[in-house]
């Protein structure tokens, strides 16, 4: 029987390939942070995540203005910005990734919501709309 692929494993790899348009928009390759991914370019910084907190195991995704230093309203959930541009509920992208297979549906989950943010976060109201959402 071979090795499993931890959580964060699952999300490097599968995020990858799912955040790859992103490059095509100006932004660096995925680059590895402490439990997941991060794609940074055009001022900002994107991040996928896997994490486990008491008995919750999860995949999160966050947007943040890439300039230093930054306060901590620069800095928002995927899933409220979804929602502040009229994409959908917030709950729309759980998080909850139990197991390898769940964590892969999850990273995806959150490739294809980036992909309809884009145009808002490449717009010239992009701050506002960070600012917005970070008040959910």
């Amino acid at each position: 029987m071979g090795k499993r692929e931890t959580g964060e494993e699952v999300v490097r790899r599968v995020g990858r390939d799912a955040l790859s348009f992103l490059t095509e928009a100006g932004f660096a390759m995925p680059s590895d942070i402490e439990g997941g991914l991060e794609v940074v370019g055009r001022g900002l910084k994107i991040a996928v995540y896997h994490y486990v907190w008491i008995h919750e195991v999860a995949v999160s995704a966050f947007v943040e203005m890439a300039e230093e230093p930054l306060p901590a309203r620069h800095r928002v959930e995927v899933e409220s910005l979804y929602a502040e541009c009229g994409l959908g509920p917030p709950n729309h992208l759980p998080g909850t990734a139990g197991d390898a297979r769940l964590t892969e549906v999850r990273v995806r989950e959150f490739a294809r919501a980036l992909r309809e943010l884009l145009p808002f976060l490449l717009g010239p109201d992009r701050d506002a709309l960070i600012s917005r959402a970070s008040a959910r």
